[in-house]
């Protein structure tokens, strides 16, 4: 007798644990809307700011993670350099159950009919949208631009035009999406460099296949520290130099394209190691900046 498939739903509570599988300190949006805000010095504790923010981490890491799923995923799921997909668009995760279930696709989702996949795009634009118009002009527009940004992904297919794409969706987006909605219309100059430099980190990070893709990183690594020194931050560039060291002493243990080495890793594995330092490095980094 075949062996019974397992449950999936006896092993996720609300899509947690898929949540957490997928690395949930790692550069992603909902991080970099926080970065943003704090980049911005607009950031002060009051509860309409707080609401604000939740609202916005909503929009850019749920309903901007689902566009960029439905927009990419679908079309470079059968490629070697498939996107890895968000914590809020894996199958088990609530919002991708809500959008099979109102696009009449539950219990067939391994053969989905091209209309209903349609429905879905349409009605998570449409909830994308309904948000950003209660959180005002700045977020439609930037809304409009993450729909463009998942189909930019979805006609580059080089690796790194691909990476770069991913990188300003998931952290230049959200960094702009906090800055705009808690400091309003202002363009700090260097902010915006350390936005900048963050999306040039996560890019190198998507793209990375051995050390030889090492050098975006390293270059990209050291925009932050400029910027602190730049904002005469001499004690948060020593603490961001610190959450630095890490990511950098791993590096020799980089497996080479061809390698069989198992003391070393693969560029996945290193990415998942070095993530929880760049993360907690941008929000140090987006605080201290702020003056």
């Amino acid at each position: 007798m075949a062996e019974q498939a397992p449950n999936r739903d006896t092993h996720s509570v609300l899509g947690l644990r898929v949540w957490l599988t997928r690395q949930p300190f790692r550069l992603a949006p909902a991080w970099a809307v926080l970065a943003g805000a704090l980049a911005s010095g607009g950031l002060r504790g009051r509860r309409d700011n707080v609401l604000l923010l939740a609202l916005a981490i909503v929009l850019a890491d749920g309903l901007w993670g689902w566009l960029w799923a439905l927009l990419v995923r679908r079309g470079h799921s059968a490629s070697a350099g498939a996107t890895p997909p968000l914590p809020y668009a894996a199958p088990e995760a609530p919002a991708a159950r809500l959008w099979r279930w109102l696009a009449g696709s539950v219990g067939n989702e391994e053969s989905a009919q091209p209309v209903a996949a349609w429905q879905s795009l349409l009605m998570a634009v449409l909830f994308a949208f309904g948000l950003a118009a209660l959180l005002g002009p700045a977020a439609l527009a930037l809304t409009a631009a993450a729909l463009l940004a998942g189909l930019a992904r979805y006609l580059l297919a080089g690796r790194w035009t691909g990476a770069l794409a991913q990188a300003v969706f998931e952290i230049g987006l959200a960094w702009l999406l906090g800055h705009l909605l808690v400091g309003g219309l202002t363009w700090p100059m260097l902010p915006m460099l350390l936005a900048v430099g963050y999306v040039l980190l996560h890019a190198g990070a998507l793209a990375l296949r051995d050390r030889g893709g090492l050098w975006l990183l390293n270059l990209a690594q050291l925009i932050p520290l400029a910027c602190l020194i730049a904002a005469r931050q001499p004690l948060a560039a020593g603490a961001l130099g610190i959450t630095l060291l890490a990511p950098l002493a791993w590096q020799p243990w980089l497996r080479q394209s061809g390698e069989d080495d198992r003391e070393s890793f693969d560029a996945h594995g290193y990415v998942r190691r070095a993530q929880v330092w760049w993360w907690a490095g941008m929000l140090l980094a987006a605080w201290a900046v702020a003056g």
